[in-house]
């Protein structure tokens, strides 16, 4: 079963910014004590969060195209497409993560990217 979801204003943002490499509206998007958890490395608040974007998100302008998208009690899950100009040596061709995402009072409280096995958001 298949049906439409809107993402909150703020996850279209957060796309957005990654997609233009733009460092201070990306960061603007999260809470001042939002988690990222990157492959099992936490980033605690914008600080933390600012300093892994930049040099893992911004700066190697890694790319981001939706390719399922669930709503599940709340939270919001992306498959997507990454993309960009980072070490590819260990990634497999395409390179599709999936992000969780927890929002409250309009940013990102929580964001979470992994690589499963295989896409979770299907459409």
């Amino acid at each position: 079963m298949s049906k439409q979801v809107k993402l909150p204003a703020v996850i279209e943002t957060f796309i957005k910014a990654t997609n233009d490499h733009d460092g201070d509206t990306y960061i603007s998007t999260f809470t001042e004590d939002a988690l990222v958890n990157d492959f099992a490395r936490n980033f605690w608040g914008k600080d933390q969060i600012k300093d892994w974007a930049d040099k893992e998100i911004i700066e190697p302008k890694v790319t981001f195209k939706a390719d399922g998208i669930i709503e599940h009690y709340g939270d919001f899950l992306i498959t997507a497409l990454t993309d960009g100009n980072y070490d590819k040596s260990k990634a497999p061709d395409p390179t599709y993560l999936d992000y969780f995402f927890t929002v409250k009072n309009d940013k990102i409280a929580k964001m979470i990217v992994i690589k499963n096995n295989e896409k979770s958001a299907k459409v």
